[in-house]
């Protein structure tokens, strides 16, 4: 086989009849995987492993099929967890995981960055307030419309996250699909649950909803603490858009230095600390309200325990964006090219 180091080659009766496709998954993962990972990586099969593992190694499994499987399914056997089925998809492409096919079972997430030789992968986070049937705001989607935009989501193979998948993502501790998308929704607007919510549902996505407490159940217009819940239950996290939507890079009129960082630290404290009640949760989202922040705030924030906070400053966020002052596009275009736009996953950049 030609890997210096590694086990000698068996023979083609041992391996099974596909050597030239399981060779091809070879080099393959070869050029996918970081230079020099595979040296000495792999070991003959061993009594204690399937009979259909062709090799295994601490990084990944070379497995033929027994019969047809799902990405999800190999997941789960392989990986304990079916989520994890876009790293079996994203290792074999072009694979049709049909009954005796070749495929590779990653077993380490190895590219936790989403680098690759001519770029990097960023993570674009949409961002929505309101949604009607009859819209007259620039912040209100039409339901039609976000249907649509769901929808190309799910035709195109895009991945919704959620913030703890971004913030380990952020933290060099975890990969994430290559088309990965954050959906966020500000202020807490009673429509997000009745519109927005069984379209999600529909094609399989949750979204973050960041809500500024004072608003909730103060009219038909708000959402209320036992729809939060129901959402919570399904899936949706909910962060902090503060306790009055107050801008905090701004002194207020008569409001002396003191009492603007006492308005800071109420804003952030007290809006987590409620949420983290009513919710039973540990709140780990900010929203800076109309996505402004300055030092203070962010310094506050962190003080507070918020491990990642939303600008509305548009473009994507690569691996090593500061987690306390993401990027996020606002949905305000109605065309679907202006939606289109805003979900580029991936910067061109030589890395060589």
């Amino acid at each position: 086989m030609g890997l210096t180091g590694c086990s000698p080659a068996q023979t083609k009766t041992e391996r099974g009849p596909n050597v030239s496709t399981f060779i091809q998954i070879i080099l393959l993962f070869a050029l996918i995987m970081p230079t020099g990972l595979l040296s000495c990586a792999f070991t003959s099969p061993a009594s204690s492993y399937s009979s259909k593992n062709i090799y295994k190694s601490k990084d990944f499994i070379i497995y033929q099929l027994p019969a047809d499987a799902t990405p999800a399914e190999l997941a789960e056997r392989f990986l304990g967890d079916n989520h994890k089925s876009w790293l079996v998809e994203e290792s074999n492409p072009g694979v049709d995981f049909n009954s005796g096919e070749l495929v590779v079972i990653p077993l380490n997430n190895v590219n936790r960055g989403g680098l690759r030789r001519d770029g990097i992968q960023t993570i674009p986070i949409l961002t929505y307030h309101r949604f009607s049937n009859d819209c007259s705001s620039p912040l209100c989607v039409r339901s039609s419309i976000f249907e649509n935009q769901m929808k190309y989501l799910k035709e195109n193979d895009f991945h919704i996250i959620s913030p703890e998948q971004l913030l380990a993502f952020l933290e060099y501790k975890q990969g994430l699909p290559k088309k990965s998308v954050l959906i966020t929704m500000d202020d807490g607007y009673r429509s997000v649950y009745e519109i927005a919510y069984p379209i999600l549902k529909k094609y399989g996505f949750t979204a973050t909803l960041f809500i500024y407490t004072n608003f909730v159940g103060v009219s038909n217009m708000a959402i209320t603490w036992d729809q939060l819940k129901e959402l919570k239950a399904n899936g949706f996290s909910i962060g902090s858009h503060t306790i009055s939507h107050s801008d905090l890079t701004m002194r207020e009129e008569g409001e002396t230095e003191a009492d603007w960082m006492a308005r800071i630290d109420k804003e952030l404290f007290g809006s987590k600390q409620i949420l983290d009640k009513k919710l039973d949760q540990d709140t780990i989202s900010l929203a800076y309200p109309y996505g402004k922040y300055d030092q203070s705030s962010i310094k506050t924030a962190r003080k507070a325990g918020y491990k990642i906070a939303m600008s509305v400053q548009r473009g994507g966020n690569p691996f090593f964006a500061d987690p306390l002052y993401l990027r996020r596009d606002q949905i305000l275009q109605k065309d679907m090219q202006a939606f289109i736009s805003r979900l580029k996953t991936f910067k061109p950049m030589p890395l060589k």
